[in-house]
């Protein structure tokens, strides 16, 4: 699972999917110069979002997904 989140993380900021999120990753490696590190943060915005999807049987909400990352 941890792997599959890295994986995840760097498909959704080499497509840009949710829109946004690319730049998102760039302000967050600017900060903090460690992919690794900025994987990580972003990996409990995606796991946050996913259990609240699952726990109310809704689709993923990327809004509430890529607000938790401007947060960061």
């Amino acid at each position: 699972l941890h792997m599959g989140m890295h994986l995840a993380i760097r498909e959704q900021v080499q497509t840009d999917r949710p829109a946004g999120i690319k730049a998102l990753y760039q302000q967050q490696l600017a900060k903090q110069a460690d992919p690794h590190n900025v994987e990580h943060a972003f990996m409990e915005c995606l796991a946050g979002m996913l259990w609240e999807a699952q726990s109310k049987g809704n689709t993923p909400d990327e809004q509430a997904y890529l607000e938790c990352l401007r947060r960061l």
